[in-house]
């Protein structure tokens, strides 16, 4: 059970960061858009036409840490899984050898012609 603990420690670890950098976004995406709408409101910007604008301002600001939340919770997922198959290995469980495998390497290499 501590092994067990002690492996997932660094997936817990990125799944925290991922979600505080989450939460960043949602708040980040919020307050893009009370920007645009402020700026729609005054009519220094015009929807139609700045559409690429309007896009990039809302990836620059909080598009960048969507992605890296979900790139963060991904490693954790993959580390999960790692640490999880290192326990079924050190767990006692012999691995599983294939018969047909060994056969086919037997006949690739024997030394009859």
């Amino acid at each position: 059970m501590y092994k067990k603990i002690i492996h997932m420690i660094p997936s817990i670890i990125l799944y925290i960061f991922a979600g505080l950098l989450a939460v960043y976004a949602i708040w980040a995406y919020s307050h893009c858009a009370d920007i645009i709408k402020q700026v729609k409101a005054a009519g220094q910007l015009a929807a139609s036409g700045n559409e690429y604008d309007i896009v990039s301002f809302y990836m620059g600001n909080c598009g960048q840490y969507f992605v890296f939340a979900l790139l963060l919770a991904a490693a954790g997922l993959l580390l999960q899984r790692k640490g999880t198959e290192e326990l079924k290995a050190t767990a006692g469980m012999p691995p599983t050898l294939n018969k047909k495998d060994d056969d086919d390497f037997d006949e690739w290499f024997s030394e009859e012609p």
